[in-house]
This record gives C-alpha cells, structure tokens and sequence, in this order.
C-alpha cells in the first residue's frame, strides 16, 4: 500500500495513504483528543473536539508544484485558514500538524466547557466514573474552571429506558452519535436516531419495541460518557472494583471472546474482549445479558440419588459409588452396548474427551452422541472440519475480491457476530450472495439475493456445479481429489432450465452466481441450520462447488458451518459421536446415535444412560417412554431439569465460569477461558465428575475395555477378548490420574490429530504482552469500550484437507426430493432464534423477548383457508399436530409454513417427520 509521510509536532510520520491525522498521531504517540470519533465507524467530525492545525505545501498556480522558500523548503500554509478535524482529514506528503499551539488549545478548553455547560456532576455515582473519556480529557484538556452558573443547567427527565436492556441518562450525554451510527453503519439496526433541536437535542429509540436490537450493549461500551448504561450493570459496582477474568461465550458457534468482570465472587457484567480473528470488539446480547444462569438460585448444589421413589441429597462418595455398582452391574450382566452417553456441544473440549473416554475405554461402548435426536436435527457436520476456511483466514480484513456463498442460513439469528462480518466484507468491496428459502435480515445487505422454493435446494447447488463445471471443468482441483467421473455423470442430466424452474429462480441469477463465485480471488460457502437439516447431500455439494471453484485449502477460503451448539465443533473433533474416535478416526463399527438410543432403551438393548448437559425430555418428548424404560439413569447438569427427574442418580455440575475450559468455535479456533469464580455449593467441573466416574468404575472392578469390534477402520483385529484397537488415538491405557484441567488439555495436545501442540501455554501466548486488564495506555480515547486481548486468541488448527490429512471425493450423494399431497399440502419451514426457549436463559431480561409461538402463513394461502392473524389454527402432520395462534406474512413462499424452532410450549419435535415435514393447516 501507498504511504506519505507528514509532520506531526516536528515528529516525521509515515502511514498508509487515506490515514486520518487522529490515527496517524496516535501511530506516532501524539494523543488527539476525540469523541465522536470511533476507528471502527467512519468519521463525522461532530464533536470537533479533534481540532488542529493543518499546514500544507503552497502550490504555484501556474506550475501546481510547491513553492519554496529562500533555504529551499516548501512554504507552508494553514488549511482553509482555520482548525481542521483531525478525524475527517487524511494525510498527505509533506503536511505538518500541529497539536499543541494556542489556539488548538483554545478550541479545545472551549469545546470542553461547551460540553459541560449541561453534564450532571454526578462522577461519584455515574456508572461510566473510572473509565470515562469524558473525566480523562477534561482532565487533560480541559478548563480548570466554568464561566456558566451551575443554575443555569438544563435538567431532563431520567434514566430514560431505550428497551428492556439499555438506559439513557440525557443530561450525560454529549450527542457524538456514536450510538446512532453504530446501529446504521455496523448492526445495520437504524433504530435510533435524534430528535429536537438546541439544548433539547436528544437521542430517541425510533423502533417497536423499542431498541429492537440484538447488538444493542455495544452502544454501552462505545459511549464515551455515562449516558448509556446497561439494565444488568447499572449501579452494581464501581469499576476499580472490578477484577476482570478472560472467557468464551458458549451460546453460538462464535466463540466470543469476552470478559467476566467480577466482584466479590460475582459477574456484574460482561464485557467484549477484542479479537480481530472471531469478534473484533462486539458481542451480542444474548453473549452480555444472557449468562445469569451462572448465578441462578435454582442451580443444583449437592448430588442427588434417588431412594423410595424421590430423588435426595446425598454426599459424592455415596453418588459415585451408586453409579458405579450400577454401571457394573449392567455391563457385567449386558456387555457395555447396554450402556450409552449424551453429552451436550457446550462442554468443554477437556469435557468432551473424557467422556468419550470413559465410555470407549472404560465401559467399551461406542453409544455416544452429543444431540437428542430429534426429527429435524442436523446430522454431524464433517465438511467444516475436511473443507474449512485454512488456517489465517480472518474475515475483518475480507473485501473487495471476495465473495461469500450464504447458503440455508440466518447468520443474526444462528451466529450474530457473523451478521457483522458479512456487512463489513460488503462495505469494503466484497460480495454476499444470500441463497434462501425466505427473506432474512442478511438480504438487506446481499449483493445477490436467491430465494429458492422450499424442497428445490438440490435444483439449485446442483445447477450451481454444473455451471462451474462448465466453466472451469476440473482445471482448479487439487490432489486427492476422487468422484469426477460420477460428478460429471450426475451432472449431465442437470438442466439450467430446469433448474430455474423448479427453484423459481431465473437461469441468470443462477449462472451469475456462479459466475462471481469463480471469479473471485477468495471465495467462502458458509452454511446453516436450514442447510445442515437436509443431509448430507446438499452440504456435500457445497462442499464440492468450493473444491470444484478451487476455494479450498487456503487461508480465506472454504466452508464456514453454523453449528447449532457452542461447542459443536469440539464435539466432533472430541469422538463424542458413535462412528468415530478423536480426531475424525473413523471406527469399524459404528455404535448408536441419540436417534437409534431411544428405540434401544424402549426394547431393552440400552439399560443404562449417562446425560451430561442435555434435556431430551423437554426437547424431544417422546423419548420420556425411554428414559422411564431405562434400569439405570445418570444426569449430569446445573439445574433439576425435566430429563434430571427421570433420573436415578443427579450429579451437580459448574457453569463455564466456575472452571478453566477450552473451545473450539466453527472455524476450528481453539480458544481457553479461565475460571472467574469459586464452585456453586458443592458441584464440580465436568471433567473432574467424569474422572472421578471412571475411577471408582476401575476400583469396582471394571477392567479397562474396547467396544466390540470397535477398531479405527484399517487396523488389524486384535486377538483376545476385549483387547484394546492399536491405533494411534489408542488411549485404553492411559491412567485416569488427571490432577488438574491442564492434564487433560496436555493430553488432548499430545494424542488428538489436528490438536497436536495446542496446550494452555500455547493458547495463552498467542495474545500480547502485559498484565491481563483494562487497557490503561488508551484511556484518551476509547477507556470503557472493551479489553485488551493478552490472555490469547487463539490457535486455528489446519482443516483436514489443507493438513493433507484426508481427501475428498465429488461423488454426489443421493437424495429424496421433499414433497405434499392432497391430505399434508404445505411443507414445514423452521426457523431457528436468537432468543428461543433456551434454558440458560433463566433469570434474563433478554426472556422478555423470547417470542412467543406461533405459525407464519404466507398471505395468499391464509386467505384461501379463511385464516386471520392471530386465530388458533391446527397444524398437523403423520406424527402429530399443534395448535398455534397464527400470523399472516407476506414474504413466506406459497404453499409454505413456517414455526419458530425451540420454543416453550412448541416442541417441533412432536410434527416433524424429518428436515422437511409435510402438514396441513386447519381453522379452529
């Protein structure tokens, strides 16, 4: 990139060319003090609290070149004969800046005193007191002394509520616009704007309901005053108070860096912590509002057994030792296929491992999965971890030459951060091609926009790959790669015009998308929920369009999968699945999914079940006939959920603040957080419980095991009964004498392919140098808006194809086409929410927004079947029906109805058939 180099207090600079003279003196050391300004958002130069003096080289009018002077300098003078903003003034070659004359010093006392003419003098008690802009440039900027009387102040009304989260303080603020821009420019949420004029100028919520928003705190951090503050933090505590602890949000596949800031044991809030990589200085409300489970009354505090029918307290000593005569006892009389585990995707990594552990090596049963199986759920996603975006790709820095494929996906909703990410590669020259079956929030901001109808996906990556075939045929496929002959067999009989036809689109749109996905130099597929419910085989073609493309196996290109859990990612990679070991070593022979469990149970094949954070009695109701068939039932969790009061044996398990952890986000970042507070009542971290489980099953007499026939695929049997597979992943027998979190992470570095080297020590140096904290050296301009990252960023580990660990074949999977008949003539959309009935969201103001359920019916069909907002109508299918109050919309393709997914009192698990359901619509 260009650079110029320019004068800055008689201190040479040189920057990139289009540098401001804020961000080029703060480069240079020279501080500037701003308001307004934020280097995230463009520059409006508001506040002019960035005033300076600008010289520039004179120009010859008659040669434009600089004129000199009698020793040959150039002659300098002041721009337009006044102070200019440094934040809206770019650099140039040869310009001299000065920060510190008389009258820079006398434009800034007077905006400063202008600015407090009205401001409450409320430091003692105002939230923002300790880390705010406003205190620290006054106090270096500033006038020792206001010549306005202090009667003279004009008072408001206050707090205000913007919504349910945010408070405004009106004589705080200052009317930089930060707020307001932040929700044009980044969230792409214009729900805030001003309102009046003079002294009576003030911010307003423009939106129903107000501050509608799922980016909304944001504006807290950014706000260089006390005028916007958090419902969660307001008047808790004072900010020197706080002790700040390094964490990861485990609420989407993200993987958030944030800070838990803590007091006497306490979160009194949650902060962003910066990541440039994952999300930058944003998170979203669910990740800063959403963690008061944390500190829930209603959290289990001693282990539970169940005596004469009622579950009771009990010691651990005597809850390990129940589980383990249990345990025994089944496998001793069944083998360990009667024995299963579920263990959720938002443990942790450490979690993870030693569950799979225990149950291949100890009780020698490959029943495991980390769903509940329910109709509709995504099957396990592989290509996130084969195909993936390589190793450096970050996002921030994507534009202009880049396109990313959104593909049966709604980023805000499944992955806010993301939504951010997309809008920022769109603003600086990128392309987002948006395929969906219904309208999303991301359209507003596509260069390129796909609704196809619902049941047509396969037309459309089908039409997609013969496109590229057609233009690129195999010129662009790496090595290992297998399946051309079949791909280009399959795509023979694939007609553009068909294709239009049967997906509604035109034949332009789709070659034009195909087009521009060729043509880019980084291309990305990123896919959702809706995609991952169909199968395999849609994924597998999006996996073979970026491989065909030629847009695997480097940094910035690839897949990115929206993976329903936090944690899902290290799910996969942990083995917690029935076909594979750590690492994605595939097994001989497979055990049985969460689907095939439930059946077992019932018949008695299954008689024992380990549930570690997961509750299928609330989220897939019928599986309650197996859960009560069950012999034996162990849960683990933090509250007494409804699948716990099954349960033979309650185990009380720590939240993700009470323990060290770490987490693999979807594009298989390895990220750790750190313990922020002591353990609730006497509950322990997951891995320390599984621990503690396989010990007391060894002192039982369990002898270490293999599953039968349990073998990584390749590898000879061995002779003897239940001897161990010898493979490299081989860890039957390891001991179980883990002292600490860092045992098993050590472990996990040493013996899980693709994780080789990844230790705490390793994820913690990745961040800068320096004591873990507020960032003290930037009080002047940002203090209060996030936190420096020294506690580590990271480690992205090489997808599989990139680490040449595995090859891929474009063999296109086969798949049934969705259809209706006479009796079910609407097919089922699923919609999945930020806000749905997440039980981690106990105690949260973010409840209020938890919509809720309904049925959405496209206009057309509604009037056709006499149906208005709001009526009840039945919606049925071959498995069963609901009864919803509907609401009629005008963006849902005909012949379609769309549910909400995961909400209370509308468990979608009781219609579904599959990923697309079939169901009629009736009036009652």
């Amino acid at each position: 990139m260009p650079e110029v180099t320019l004068t800055i207090d008689g201190m040479p600079v040189t920057v990139p060319v289009g540098t401001n003279i804020v961000d080029a003196a703060r480069q240079a050391g020279v501080a500037i003090p701003v308001f307004c300004y934020h280097p995230r958002m463009k520059a409006v130069g508001m506040c002019r609290m960035c005033l300076v003096e600008v010289w520039t080289p004179r120009l010859d009018p008659a040669t434009r070149q600089p004129m000199l002077d009698d020793n040959g300098m150039p002659v300098l003078a002041l721009m337009m004969n006044k102070l200019q903003t440094g934040c809206t003034t770019p650099v140039s070659d040869g310009m001299e800046v000065r920060t510190q004359t008389e009258q820079v010093k006398f434009a800034q006392h007077g905006v400063l005193e202008f600015l407090l003419t009205s401001h409450p003098l409320d430091c003692p008690v105002c939230d923002k007191g300790g880390e705010c802009p406003l205190q620290n440039l006054t106090m270096e900027w500033g006038p020792g002394n206001s010549r306005f009387d202090y009667s003279e102040k004009v008072h408001f009304e206050k707090p205000i509520p913007l919504g349910d989260l945010i408070y405004l303080d009106r004589e705080r603020c200052i009317l930089c616009g930060r707020c307001v821009r932040f929700q044009d420019e980044i969230a792409d949420d214009p729900v805030l704007g001003f309102d009046n004029r003079g002294r009576n100028w003030m911010i307003i919520s423009q939106s129903d309901p107000p501050f509608d928003s799922k980016f909304s705190g944001n504006t807290t951090d950014i706000c260089p005053v006390g005028a916007l503050t958090t419902a969660d933090f307001r008047f808790r505590a004072r900010v020197w108070e706080l002790s700040p602890k390094p964490s990861i949000c485990t609420h989407c596949p993200v993987g958030c860096n944030m800070t838990l800031d803590m007091r006497h044991n306490e979160i009194k809030r949650v902060m962003p912590r910066e990541n440039t990589a994952v999300n930058d200085i944003w998170i979203c409300d669910k990740g800063r509002f959403g963690q008061h489970f944390v500190e829930s009354q209603e959290r289990l505090l001693t282990p539970l057994v169940r005596r004469n029918g009622r579950l009771e307290s009990t010691s651990w000593d005597d809850a390990l030792r129940v589980i383990a005569e249990k345990f025994t006892s089944i496998h001793k009389a069944h083998s360990g296929e009667a024995l299963a585990g579920l263990a959720s995707a938002r443990l942790s990594n450490e979690d993870l491992y030693l569950f799979q552990r225990l149950f291949r090596d100890v009780l020698g049963s490959n029943n495991l999965d980390h769903r509940v199986g329910a109709p509709g759920e995504a099957a396990d996603d592989d290509l996130g971890a084969e195909l993936g975006v390589g190793v450096g790709t970050n996002l921030m820095e994507l534009g202009k030459g880049t396109v990313v494929l959104v593909v049966g996906a709604d980023p805000e909703e499944e992955a806010p951060l993301y939504m951010l990410r997309l809008r920022g590669i769109v603003e600086l020259g990128g392309q987002v091609l948006v395929a969906n079956p219904r309208p999303t929030k991301l359209d507003r901001s596509a260069t390129q926009r796909l609704h196809y109808r619902p049941g047509s996906e396969m037309h459309l990556t089908r039409a997609l790959l013969s496109v590229v075939m057609s233009e690129v045929g195999t010129q662009r496929l790496p090595n290992r790669i297998a399946g051309v002959d079949e791909l280009r067999a399959a795509l023979k009989n694939v007609s553009l015009g068909e294709a239009a036809a049967a997906t509604g689109l035109s034949e332009e749109a789709i070659r034009a998308a195909a087009q521009s996905f060729i043509e880019a130099e980084n291309g990305i597929i990123m896919y959702g929920a809706d995609a991952l419910a169909l199968g395999p085989a849609l994924t597998h073609d999006l996996g073979s369009l970026a491989v065909l493309a030629g847009k695997v196996g480097r940094a910035n290109n690839g897949l990115i999968a929206l993976l329903p859990g936090g944690n899902s990612r290290g799910a996969l990679d942990m083995g917690v699945r029935p076909d594979q070991r750590p690492g994605y070593t595939r097994l001989v022979q497979r055990g049985l999914g969460a689907r095939e469990m439930w059946g077992a149970a019932t018949e008695g094949q299954v008689r024992g079940l380990y549930i570690v954070g997961l509750d299928p009695a609330t989220d897939y109701p019928a599986t309650i006939p197996a859960l009560e068939a069950l012999e034996f039932l162990v849960v683990q969790d933090m509250f007494l959920t409804p699948t716990a009061q099954y349960a033979n044996v309650v185990l009380p398990a720590a939240s993700f603040a009470e323990r060290d952890g770490a987490y693999t986000n979807t594009e298989r970042r390895v990220q750790r957080a750190r313990q922020a507070r002591s353990l609730w009542g006497q509950a322990q971290p997951d891995w320390s419980i599984i621990r503690n489980v396989a010990v007391v099953l060894h002192d039982a007499g369990l002898a270490p095991t293999a599953p039968a026939d349990g073998r990584a695929a390749n590898t000879p049997k061995a002779k003897g009964k239940n001897k161990p597979p010898t493979n490299e992943s081989q860890t039957s027998s390891l001991p179980w004498d883990y002292m600490t979190v860092n045992d098993v992470a050590a472990e996990i570095a040493e013996r899980v392919p693709g994780y080789t080297g990844i230790t705490y020590t390793k994820l913690a140096s990745t961040g800068k140098s320096g004591d873990w904290g507020r960032q003290i050296n930037e009080a002047i301009y940002y203090d209060g808006t996030n936190y420096e990252n020294t506690e580590g960023v990271g480690i992205q580990y090489p997808a599989l194809f990139e680490a040449q660990r595995g090859s891929f074949s474009l063999t296109p999977r086969p798949f049934r086409a969705h259809s209706v008949d006479a009796h079910y003539p609407f097919l089922l959309l699923t919609q999945h929410l930020l806000y749905d009935g997440d039980p981690l969201l106990r105690e949260s103001r973010l409840l209020k927004l938890v919509p809720k359920p309904y049925v959405a019916i496209n206009r057309a069909d509604a009037e056709r079947l006499g149906v208005r907002a709001d009526d009840v109508v039945r919606v049925a299918s071959t498995a069963g029906s609901l009864d919803l109050p509907a609401r009629v919309v005008g963006d849902l393709p005909v012949g379609s109805v769309l549910i909400p997914a995961h909400l209370p009192e509308a468990v979608l698990a009781t219609i579904q058939t599959g990923p697309r359901t079939a169901v009629s619509i009736s009036k009652l």
